[in-house]
């Protein structure tokens, strides 16, 4: 008989000894985690380092369970080079945590690390080589297989970090899918799956005694980080020895409010141009507490979600081909309809972002089509006149504010002659829907060609508080070569001084 009753005893006891321990140690070395008025919802200072704890209690419940049993299943998958690269790679991402935790880690170290583990894991054999097809045969997926492993390790390690922001809400979490995972394994006979999940469910549950609301010690980045990569390394062993068309879509079903949780992270912090880094109060979890809810009925609510998305990723295991995509399609739509509702404020800036985007886009073009026109156009010009109307035009197009043209005169600015020597043209917009606080944008381009300098283009423009883009700058220095060109061109055939002295306003 598998010992998996003995393994989920010991690893829930080891567990909640070593988190004891692990907790006592913590405070005297002051590793905690104290509150910022902000993100942290805690009052007062926490023990951090908790997946220590859940690291000794995985891996020694399952080694001294060996010993005690000389079970053969579970030696088979104690000895097997899976089992070590698993050990490593768990040690390595432990370790990163826990020094996050103590001295603080940056974004991209951290990344950089979990990265070049996750393509370690893959060469050990912990890879999706093909996607299942519920309609048909598995979809092999070539060099695809090496980043869509490493998103799939990236996904869930980070997944489970983004979540944990109340007590137990990330152990609990952790527990529903690893006792999801287990079940599968059990029920398609995939033993060494199964004993790893009753393990990580076992030592969840042991550090979950001490991390309930009110917790006493927190996972931290170690604990967070290292329950997302155990995650990830056992769903990958279940769906790659089983025989199920939707194999590797159990833990993603599993794994769904937390993983719905970072894509709405992701798709705010983009919307924002902030770094996905970046911490906010707006995980659902926050959103829970915002409506009302006290921190443990939001926790538990959280459970609630996952354990109706751990029975429906069961309820695939027994349906066919087609009941398997009717419930994938009912659960997208679900899935949509409580994006709809939690994400609306994701959702608005998404739309916000995107449609600054494409009106960015649209005036870009249209400056860069009407400097070029004009440029064309210049060449036509028979008086200067007629050159500034073509730029005033193409200025309107650009939603520039004000344009002023200084020339110099015949005899030039060498011969001293200041101000008198100077002949303006002046072009202005109605302005009416700008703003007396508005910041004004300005640049100053001298007119020149060939060596000479005929005069200067002075352009303002209001930029409501964003950042201008190159089509501007770009349009102008082009406009300013084209007008220079010309006003040699016009010299060059005697124009009489006085169509140079007009005064346009606009």
């Amino acid at each position: 008989m598998t010992p998996y009753g003995p393994i989920f005893v010991l690893a829930v006891a080891t567990g909640f000894a070593f988190t004891l321990l692990v907790r006592w140690g913590a405070r005297r070395l002051g590793v905690v985690d104290a509150p910022d008025g902000f993100r942290k919802v805690h009052a007062r200072a926490i023990p951090l380092l908790g997946g220590v704890a859940i690291f000794a209690a995985f891996f020694l419940s399952l080694l001294v369970c060996h010993r005690l049993t000389h079970d053969p299943l579970l030696g088979a998958c104690l000895v097997g080079a899976d089992f070590w690269a698993l050990l490593g790679g768990a040690t390595i991402v432990l370790l990163a945590g826990v020094w996050d935790d103590v001295w603080g880690l940056r974004a991209r170290w951290k990344l950089l690390i979990l990265g070049l583990v996750s393509v370690a894991m893959y060469a050990s054999g912990y890879r999706i080589g093909g996607l299942s097809n519920p309609f048909g045969a598995p979809i092999d997926l070539g060099l695809l297989a090496v980043p869509l492993t490493v998103l799939w390790f990236l996904g869930c390690m980070n997944a489970i970090n983004l979540i944990d922001g109340l007590d137990g809400l990330a152990a609990g979490v952790t527990v529903f899918a690893a006792a999801t995972i287990f079940a599968l394994g059990v029920l398609f006979g995939n033993t060494s799956a199964a004993l790893l999940a009753i393990a990580l469910a076992g030592a969840a549950i042991g550090f979950l005694l001490l991390n309930f609301h009110p917790a006493s010690i927190y996972l931290g980045d170690s604990g967070s980080l290292l329950l997302g990569f155990l995650l990830a390394c056992i769903g990958l062993r279940s769906a790659q020895k089983s025989t199920m068309v939707v194999a590797l879509l159990i833990p993603v079903i599993a794994l769904g409010l937390p993983i719905m949780d970072t894509a709405l992270a992701i798709l705010r912090r983009w919307s924002k141009a902030l770094p996905f880094v970046a911490g906010d109060r707006q995980h659902i979890h926050h959103k829970l507490l915002e409506l009302g809810f006290t921190h443990r009925t939001a926790v538990l609510m959280m459970y609630a979600a996952c354990l109706l998305l751990c029975g429906l990723a069961l309820l695939t295991t027994a349906a066919n081909s087609r009941q398997n995509a009717a419930l994938l399609a009912v659960m997208g739509l679900g899935t949509f309809l409580i994006v709809r509702v939690i994400g609306r404020h994701e959702i608005k800036l998404v739309k916000t972002r995107l449609t600054r985007y494409f009106e960015r886009r649209r005036r870009g073009m249209q400056c860069r089509a009407a400097g070029n026109v004009a440029s064309t156009e210049m060449r036509q010009a028979e008086t200067v006149a007629d050159m500034w109307d073509i730029f005033s035009h193409a200025a309107r197009r650009m939603d520039l504010d004000r344009a002023e043209m200084s020339l110099f005169g015949p005899a030039g600015p060498r011969r001293g002659l200041g101000q008198a020597g100077r002949r303006l043209y002046l072009w202005g917009s109605d302005g009416q829907d700008r703003r007396d606080d508005d910041v004004l944008w300005s640049v100053v381009v001298p007119l020149q060609a060939n060596g000479l300098r005929v005069g200067s283009l002075e352009v303002r423009k209001a930029t409501n508080g964003h950042p201008l883009g190159p089509e501007i700058p770009e349009t102008l220095d082009l406009l300013a070569r084209a007008l220079a060109h010309n006003l040699i061109r016009l010299q060059a055939e005697s124009m009489p001084v006085e169509q140079l002295v007009q005064i346009r306003l606009w």
